[in-house]
């Protein structure tokens, strides 16, 4: 007997965000999904960093890394600053030259997650 589980492709990347023109041209921050990143990544850095999310919810920026994974060997490492404003979560400094790096454009799609081990961020472009 064949039995098949209809399960989904396994997808790692908890918040998904297409870039907008804020994102890409204007300024230095990239506004974060408020409720993907609350729901998904705030728990996973709380198990593995629980003084920084204090620091971050007490309005504290905070400096964290972000590991970009793309197609092939290309990967890099960028230092940024997480902080909380207007009650939205965003990557400030360090997101422009990101941007530039990886020549990120309007409408292309970012995935984001927290790798616990490491204590950072992994970025990839999606689409």
């Amino acid at each position: 007997m064949d039995i098949q589980l209809d399960l989904p492709p396994y997808d790692p990347w908890v918040v998904r965000k297409i870039l907008t023109d804020y994102d890409t041209c204007y300024g230095d921050h990239l506004i974060l999904p408020q409720s993907q990143f609350a729901d998904f990544i705030i728990p996973e850095m709380k198990y593995s960093n629980p003084a920084m999310v204090q620091q971050i919810v007490s309005g504290n920026n905070v400096d964290v890394k972000i590991h970009i994974i793309e197609e092939g060997p290309q990967a890099a490492d960028y230092r940024v600053t997480l902080e909380i404003h207007n009650h939205s979560y965003m990557i400030s400094r360090g997101w422009s030259d990101i941007v530039k790096a990886r020549d990120y454009k309007t409408g292309n799609e970012i995935g984001l997650m927290w790798e616990n081990m490491l204590k950072r961020f992994i970025l990839h472009q999606i689409s």
